[in-house]
């Protein structure tokens, strides 16, 4: 007669590690920069249509700029997740939003 086999215990699942402390000051640099990346593209295509950049140049602009967006936002957000209850993600989306002004009204008081 065959041995019985124990029963299967089931597999315990490792604790996660706490995260690591981030430091404000590099939490805010590193989504400032996630955010500005993105303009490129965005700011290339308003030249484009502004006719003040070649198509093919404007184009290729986009092209890079997006690229590059995607993949440095990738990098950011492996490296420092979204955590609103931090103030440097206020302070950073903050910042973008008055640079993103400031250039909407530079740009439109140029081109009138």
């Amino acid at each position: 007669m065959p041995a019985k086999k124990p029963p299967k215990r089931p597999a315990t699942k490792p604790t996660p590690a706490p995260p690591p402390s981030i430091q404000p000051a590099a939490l805010f640099r590193a989504r400032l920069l996630g955010y500005l990346v993105g303009l490129v593209p965005l700011l290339a295509l308003l030249l484009m249509f502004r006719q003040l950049l070649p198509s093919p140049v404007a184009l290729g602009l986009v092209l890079v700029g997006f690229m590059a967006s995607v993949w440095v936002q990738q990098r950011i957000r492996q490296r420092y997740p979204h955590d609103f209850k931090q103030r440097a993600e206020w302070l950073a989306l903050g910042a973008y939003t008055l640079l993103v002004v400031l250039v909407a009204v530079v740009f439109l008081s140029l081109v009138s």
